[in-house]
Order: C-alpha cells, then structure tokens, then sequence
C-alpha cells in the first residue's frame, strides 16, 4: 500500500477506514498564504481576530472545494455559488493560485477560475495529497518525486518547457522515501515518508519528520530537533511536534530560533489517546493564531472541538460549540468549520448528526451560519 500525508478526521456514520493509495480527500488544515504545504484547518475564551487589511477583499474570495472522488477542483463564493471547476486533484495554493494535478498536467486556478497550464509532468508520482508536486512562489518551477520499490527517491524538476531528473538519493532506513512538502523563498523542504501504513481512528493524519533539500548541492539536512511538520509559514516559521503525539502539544519555532509550546488538548482524564490526539491544525492569515481540532469532552466519551490559540500563549482554548472540525481561516477572521459527530463505536458523546454540513462561523465563535450541506468534498482553503 503506497504511503500519503494526511488523512481528515473520521466523521459521524464511518464504522472503519482503510487507507488507501490514492490519498486524502483534502488537508485536515487550509492552505492560503501564508500557509505553503499540507497541509485543512477556532471558543469563548480566546477568539481570532480579524486581519486589519484583509486581502483579497472579502466580496472576491473564493472557497477551494476539493472534491478528490470526483477528481474536480471548485470554487465558490460565500453565498455557496460555484464559480469555476477544473479536474484534477487539489495539491496546494501558491500565491493565490490553486494548484492541480490531473494526471501528469499541472494546472493554476486562479479566483477568477481562469485555469493555467503550468506543465508537464514526465512521470506520474505517488498521490500523497497537498505537496505531492510543489510550486515555487514565481509559479515558473516544481519539484516532485518518483521512487522505486528499494526507496530511492528520484527528484524531478520542472518547468514550462522541461522535466530532469535533478537528484537521486537513497532511502533514508529501508523503509521510506523523501516526499516533497513545500518550497517557500528560504529554500525546499521534504519529508521522511514511509510506505505501508494504514489505520482508523477520529484524529487520524500522517506527519513526519522534516528534512531540507538544497537544490545546489542536493544534500538533505534533518531538521534538528527533530520537527514532525504540521505546517510551514514562508517566513520560515514551523509549527512542530516530536516524534510522539507529545501530550497534545505543538512547537512554534520561529527563523529567528525562538520557540513557545501550546498544549492543544484538555485531557478528559480516561488515560486514552484522546487525551492527547488533535487534527486539522492551521495558522490564520495573518500569521498569528493556531487553530486545531481536539476531543473537547471530559470523561468517559468524547466529541470534537475546534480550538484557537495565540502563537505566544500556551493553551489553546475552545471555540464555538462542541461537534465541529475546522476547515479554513477567513481573511476577516471568520471560519469556515464542518458539524461532524465522534463516531459512537470510538466513544462518542451525544450529537445531533442532522446538523452535519459546512457551517461559517463569525470571527468571535459566538454564532455561525449554514454555508453548505457538501454531497461531496470538502473546504480546503481561499483564494
């Protein structure tokens, strides 16, 4: 079974999950600038501010609608009309473009849903979600990765005109390969991926350790400690966390080398992994804020619960009701968020599945309004 990043929390209804080859249906955090990599992504006590000079302007954004079993890419405006689709599936947003991969074709969507060909693929790569092809800032080059069955990870580099392989680099352990992640102005970042995995469970998603590529000399170079990514911001910024769940907490490690930790769950005093799982972990727009899904009940069941922290604090508090999973982060602070019920065979507490849709929550938490009952795909991010 071929490995893939990131895999959405598992809503009300699904009895099991088997991961499969083809991948997620979308990152369990947004990504819009200035998130870069997988990477989808909110409570009474610490609400998320709006930006001060949003951008773009409200009345033009456009939500991302990854729809991966139709293999279509929409947008919509806020009033949930579609305004362009494209085929392919969802791998990112560069500079307020949507990249999408269909096929071996690499696509930009623009807002305006006018549709780029930006290449060419020379081979077709592991579907691994967000990052499986990476787009520098100009949009004028990518890189992405083909691998053999002894792990050798063959890099590809390319352009509106060509496709080389650039590099050639040898399994790390035998059992994994280096996955391209982003590619943001301080340089190329990849992944330790490895192959075979799979599982169920209501916070499930992959993240592994974060390494650099240097494009001149192609050396790899761990990131030391060592930071399992859960987002890179393009000033450099990680948000991290050990090789462990670590208790329900993330790093923030700044360029500058500074960091602060946030613990993301509360504990509901069972001793099981609920006391320290979290998912769909984001950063506003404007930098700021971290916003996470956690299990937000005490005791013996659980229900999901968005949950938003200041890059400085150390705890994240929660946002809105309980029975929600964070999608995107509005530029005026609002957010989009999914009503999804814990599933009852994992614990579950009571919840209302009939409110189950996309919901958009005012920038406080303190109200929200139906945006959308999806038959298919999900909110992934704005342009």
């Amino acid at each position: 079974m071929d490995s893939f990043r990131k895999v959405l929390a598992i809503g009300a209804g699904v009895a099991s999950m088997v991961l499969a080859a083809c991948g997620p249906t979308g990152p369990s955090a947004s990504n819009h600038s200035p998130l870069t990599s997988p990477t989808v992504a909110a409570t009474a006590g610490a609400s998320p501010s709006p930006s001060q000079s949003p951008s773009p302007a409200l009345a033009d954004v456009r939500l991302v609608i990854d729809d991966f079993p139709a293999s279509e890419v929409r947008l919509a405006r806020l009033d949930a009309t579609d305004t362009a689709s494209v085929k392919g599936h969802f791998d990112g947003i560069v500079q307020d473009n949507v990249i999408v991969l269909n096929g071996t074709t690499l696509d930009a969507l623009d807002r305006n849903g006018k549709v780029t060909k930006l290449g060419q693929l020379a081979a077709t790569p592991d579907w691994v979600g967000v990052g499986t092809v990476v787009v520098n800032p100009q949009l004028s080059q990518w890189l992405y990765v083909i691998r053999n069955d002894a792990m050798t990870t063959y890099i590809h580099l390319g352009t509106p005109t060509s496709d080389k392989v650039i590099a050639t680099l040898p399994s790390p352990d035998g059992n994994s390969y280096y996955q391209t992640y982003a590619w943001i102005a301080s340089g190329v970042y990849m992944v330790r991926e490895p192959v075979g995995l799979g599982g169920a469970g209501p916070f499930l998603e992959y993240h592994f350790s974060l390494v650099k590529f240097d494009l001149t000399t192609d050396d790899v170079t761990p990131i030391s400690p060592d930071c399992v990514v859960y987002q890179i911001l393009v000033d450099g910024t990680m948000v991290c966390r050990g090789s462990i769940q670590a208790e329900g907490r993330l790093e923030i490690r700044s360029p500058s080398g500074g960091s602060n930790v946030i613990q993301v769950s509360i504990g509901n005093g069972t001793g099981d992994y609920t006391d320290t799982a979290f998912s769909r972990v984001a950063v506003s727009p404007d930098g700021k804020r971290l916003l996470a899904g956690r299990d937000g009940s005490k005791g013996s069941v659980s229900n999901y619960q968005m949950a938003v922290a200041d890059r400085t604090s150390s705890n994240a508090k929660a946002f809105g009701p309980l029975d929600y999973l964070p999608d995107a982060w509005l530029p005026d602070g609002r957010v989009v968020a999914d009503h999804t019920c814990f599933y009852s065979g994992w614990g579950g507490g009571p919840c209302n599945a009939s409110l189950d849709g996309t919901y958009i929550f005012s920038a406080d938490g303190t109200s929200h309004t139906l945006f959308l009952k999806l038959t298919s795909g999900g909110v992934v991010g704005y342009v």
